[in-house]
């Protein structure tokens, strides 16, 4: 049975399944002289990346060169010489050399002292944890008496109790030095105390200092912003902030979205990344100020928002959907009935989002909007006469023209034949709505005539009457 002439390589027919073998070129000597030559050359380049000592004419023409080491998985053939597949090039099985050899041994031996040093380090941090964990439990002075002392020694003719309270601190400083971060965090806490932000603290019934960190620990630990109890009672927080009507619908997004979300950061919780970045997207407020907000670096903040951006998208752009012809039918309301019948599908319009300017002078052009006079992204958006967003076009820069969007984003695709399109003027798409046997209102021009006739004037008056929801649509996204 032939076998894989690589050396290293025993893959042969009969034992392995689907596997292809290609013979060692022979020279061609009845072809022309150019043909013997580049087989010739074929065979030596063969022979040469083999690489094997013991090769013999009997070696050669009886075992192959199998379909892995080629990149395709098939040898090409002799005239296409600038072919990766004219000689065979993967998995050639030559040893590596002693600088490569030793160049990995070195790379082993660094990343295991790594790994020591990582190891050491932890063992180090956990040691300091434990200790700081022992101090912190230690008792303190009782904040009453340390208070007491210290007016006692602020009154007339108290010099003693004063040098007798300066040497306890001094002695306190002293024996409390090494347990600098458990005072640090009583005094943190317990500016807070006094700036109003930490309020109701029972400090006169704390008898030691122990106590009194501990309460104030725990006051600030459930006091976090922007959290689910901050929004729970008051829907005019979740509106104002998240752009959601009420706080069964953010919950219900939050349940929608979160599963699928990789923590990025201990700091916050899910869901006050996802509160932040709905503020983000709400207000428009910058990274630094939500950084302020959350206690978090502004870092941060960019990642979390970059990352629930994406997940959002997946989960809730199905949640857009286009209605079927039956369902508009079931649903239409009256003033569109009056109007136009049943038949309108889709209003249609675009607005625009300012963008930072990009460095690229041909995206810098295209986004540029002469409208906005500011670099812009342009949205086409549809909604359903009941008002509900049927359809959102990608973003495209804030150069291109209604007409070229429309025509361009696929919303002509979902059209049926005898359905009704409702646009503004600059939505001049009769061809292309045409072509699908659908039919495109739009308010009437007074180009070319001194004024609208009597029939153009109520043809308007009734397109703007029912066009104005979708401007209501926009005004809540944006």
């Amino acid at each position: 049975m032939p076998m894989c002439l690589i050396v290293g390589c025993s893959r042969k027919t009969g034992r392995d399944k689907g596997i292809r073998l290609y013979r060692v070129p022979a020279v061609v000597t009845k072809q022309g002289p150019e043909v013997e030559e580049l087989s010739t050359e074929r065979r030596r380049l063969w022979i040469s990346v083999i690489s094997r000592d013991d090769l013999t004419e009997k070696i050669l023409n009886s075992d192959r060169v199998c379909d892995q080491h080629f990149h395709s998985g098939t040898a090409a053939p002799l005239w296409d010489r600038y072919n990766i597949d004219w000689v065979p090039t993967l998995n050639l099985g030559h040893g590596k050399s002693a600088t490569q050899r030793g160049q990995n041994a070195a790379r082993e031996a660094r990343a295991e002292r790594s790994k020591e040093r990582r190891k050491r380090q932890a063992e180090q941090q956990e040691q300091e944890c434990l200790l700081k964990q022992q101090k912190l439990n230690e008792p303190g002075i009782p904040l009453a008496d340390f208070a007491s002392e210290i007016e006692s020694s602020s009154t007339p003719g108290s010099e003693q109790v004063h040098d007798e309270t300066v040497d306890l601190q001094r002695d306190e400083q002293e024996t409390h030095h090494s347990s600098s971060t458990q005072t640090e965090a009583f005094d943190y806490l317990y500016r807070s105390v006094e700036s109003g932000s930490v309020k109701d603290c029972p400090r006169n019934d704390a008898s030691t200092q122990t106590e009194e960190f501990d309460y104030l620990f725990t006051q600030s630990a459930t006091s976090k912003p922007f959290d689910k109890n901050y929004f729970r009672e008051d829907n005019g927080k979740v509106s104002f902030y998240t752009g959601l009507p009420t706080y069964e619908v953010l919950e219900a997004t939050f349940d929608h979205v979160s599963p699928f979300v990789k923590r990025r950061t201990q700091s916050l919780t899910l869901f006050q990344e996802m509160v932040m970045v709905l503020m983000k997207l709400r207000l428009n407020v910058p990274h630094q100020d939500l950084a302020y907000r959350f206690g978090v670096s502004q870092s941060t903040v960019s990642r979390t928002f970059a990352h629930w951006l994406l997940i959002m998208d997946v989960r809730l752009s199905p949640l857009i959907r286009w209605p079927e012809r039956e369902e508009l039918w079931k649903t239409m309301p009256q003033c569109f009935k009056f109007s136009f019948g049943n038949k309108t599908t889709v209003i249609i319009d675009c607005f625009e989002v300012f963008c930072v300017k990009p460095t690229n002078l041909l995206a810098r052009a295209q986004t540029f909007s002469s409208y906005k006079h500011h670099n812009t992204v342009k949205i086409l958006i549809g909604i359903t006469p009941q008002g509900c967003i049927s359809f959102v076009s990608e973003a495209w820069g804030g150069r291109i023209s209604d007409k070229h969007l429309t025509e361009n984003c696929g919303l002509l695709n979902k059209l049926l034949p005898g359905d009704l399109v409702m646009a503004d003027r600059g939505f001049t798409i009769h061809d292309g709505v045409a072509l699908k046997q659908a039919q495109l209102v739009i308010p009437a021009f007074t180009k070319g005539k001194e004024q609208l006739n009597p029939t153009d004037v109520e043809k308007t008056r009734g397109i703007a009457h029912v066009r104005i929801h979708v401007e209501r649509v926009i005004g809540l996204l944006l």
